[in-house]
């Protein structure tokens, strides 16, 4: 566990599963920003621990970087020693999914070894991460797990059988832990990111305030699809786990305002 700390938290932890250079970093950075001790975790322990420093220095947060790997029951046991020796996991992000190529696969060409994969990576991880971190939160009575989807988590697409199918057992995961854990006071909610994930935009979130800052960032004059920044997404995400809990949202869709629907 690498670590690199600027300031003591006043508040839980927050764990960001699945941490790159766009929106897991940008919801790291958004949750150090408010007060959070956070807790990043990839497979790529090296680039994470840029990521860690980046964050703690500029938000002048306590940031720790464990690696993990979503695929395998062990790795998540023993990252999660690590988080859970922090102190609370307060909020659990899960982003992690396993890449897969742009163009369509044929079904027949697919090998089982990556489906499984894939699968593994999107569904199998989020079950194993939400439970170490569940028995805290229902004990507390308060907790927030969000998990990231995509527009393959709602509809079956032609070729992408390995990213569709793990996103689709995420999506009922979400709804299934929702149903048995809001009771209890743990907020459960999926957001389907329905669209393309550029890099930040604008200034960090410790320099900007409301979404509303960057609407008209990224804007074509053509029409084209624009791409849609991480900082802006992660924004959305605080504010599910700040909602209060007579309005509780369970799934959200976000897209930029020029797209395509489908």
């Amino acid at each position: 566990m690498h670590s690199m700390a600027s300031s003591t938290s006043t508040k839980g932890i927050a764990a960001i599963v699945g941490v790159g250079p766009k929106l897991g970093r940008s919801i790291a950075r958004k949750f150090a920003y408010e007060g959070y001790t956070v807790a990043i975790l990839s497979r790529d322990l090296g680039r994470l621990s840029r990521f860690a420093d980046e964050i703690a220095r500029e938000e002048k947060a306590q940031v720790f970087a464990i690696r993990i790997d979503c695929s395998d029951s062990r790795s998540v046991r023993q990252a999660f020693e690590g988080v859970l020796s922090l102190g609370f996991v307060e909020v659990l992000v899960y982003n992690a999914y396993q890449p897969v190529s742009r163009h369509p696969t044929n079904f027949t060409d697919i090998k089982i070894d990556s489906f499984e994969k894939s699968l593994a990576v999107s569904s199998l991880g989020a079950f194993l991460c939400a439970q170490q971190v569940l028995p805290g939160m229902v004990e507390r009575g308060r907790g927030t797990i969000l998990f990231t989807g995509c527009s393959a988590s709602l509809n079956g697409i032609a070729g992408f059988s390995e990213l569709c199918c793990g996103k689709f057992a995420l999506r009922a995961l979400s709804q299934c832990l929702a149903r048995e854990f809001q009771p209890l006071g743990v907020h459960v909610a999926h957001t389907i990111i329905d669209g393309v994930i550029g890099p930040p935009r604008g200034p960090s979130a410790s320099q900007r305030g409301l979404v509303g800052e960057q609407q008209q960032s990224g804007v074509r004059g053509d029409g084209a699809v624009m791409m849609m920044d991480p900082d802006a997404l992660a924004q959305t995400y605080w504010h599910l786990h700040v909602q209060h809990r007579t309005a509780w949202t369970q799934e959200i869709d976000l897209r930029p305002s020029i797209t395509r629907f489908y």
